[in-house]
């Protein structure tokens, strides 16, 4: 079974680490102001024309775009700033794992099952952000950006983590936020998708769950 990691199994906070590392820096933002410009920065940065950077230098340059709408013009003071926002980032960040997960996680383990983490963030960021949220012990794969040079949903993200496990991808389940990035990048490949929607109604047409607990019927009605 694999997972995908912010949103899914974790609540990163990225509006709030940032608005701390602002205000360490005698920057003070809103968390709208934040939000909008977090909204505006992903519209503008092209993620895939970054992905071949190395992680410091692909989170400056994001840093570097999201300052911009966040009306921090001086150019020096940015690119410096950008980089610190990189550097200090786990130093700030809170990790809260959704109430289930860990329980969830066991459960799995217990029945034999592999268990492996797909995430569009560096492998630098999986390696910090496991261990903080003591999930690391669980998982027999990880896969980040730069394992493979691409991002999910493109299938050679899925494809990695099934040859590590030694699984074909109808032997595997892939469950995440995102409905284009995980739903429909593993049902391409031939994993079994479900897309987990902590909050609003269910999503139609598609294998939904709103706890990770819930994955439990999914594998009941998979394996009647």
């Amino acid at each position: 079974m694999l997972f995908d990691l912010g949103y899914t199994l974790v609540h990163p906070h990225h509006e709030e680490t940032l608005q701390k590392i602002l205000e360490a820096h005698g920057i003070v933002r809103s968390i709208d102001e934040i939000r909008q410009a977090q909204l505006k920065g992903s519209k503008e940065f092209n993620i895939e024309k970054h992905s071949g950077l190395p992680a410091h230098e692909f989170y400056t340059k994001w840093n570097l775009v999201e300052l911009k709408h966040l009306r921090i013009n001086d150019r020096a003071k940015a690119k410096t700033l950008a980089e610190e926002i990189d550097y200090q980032w786990f130093e700030y960040a809170e990790i809260h794992v959704y109430p289930d997960v860990k329980e969830t996680l066991q459960k799995l383990k217990q029945m034999g099952l592999k268990l492996g983490v797909i995430t569009g963030g560096y492998e630098e960021d999986i390696a910090k952000i496991l261990p903080k949220a003591e999930l690391k012990e669980f998982f027999d794969v990880c896969v980040g950006v730069n394992t493979t040079g691409k991002r999910k949903p493109h299938p050679k993200t899925f494809k990695y983590a099934l040859k590590q496990l030694g699984i074909k991808p109808h032997e595997a389940i892939f469950v995440g936020d995102s409905p284009e990035a995980d739903y429909m990048g593993a049902e391409r490949v031939g994993l079994i998708p479900v897309l987990i929607k902590r909050e609003g109604s269910p999503t139609l047409n598609v294998r939904c769950i709103k706890r990770l607990s819930e994955i439990f019927k999914v594998l009941e009605q998979i394996n009647p």
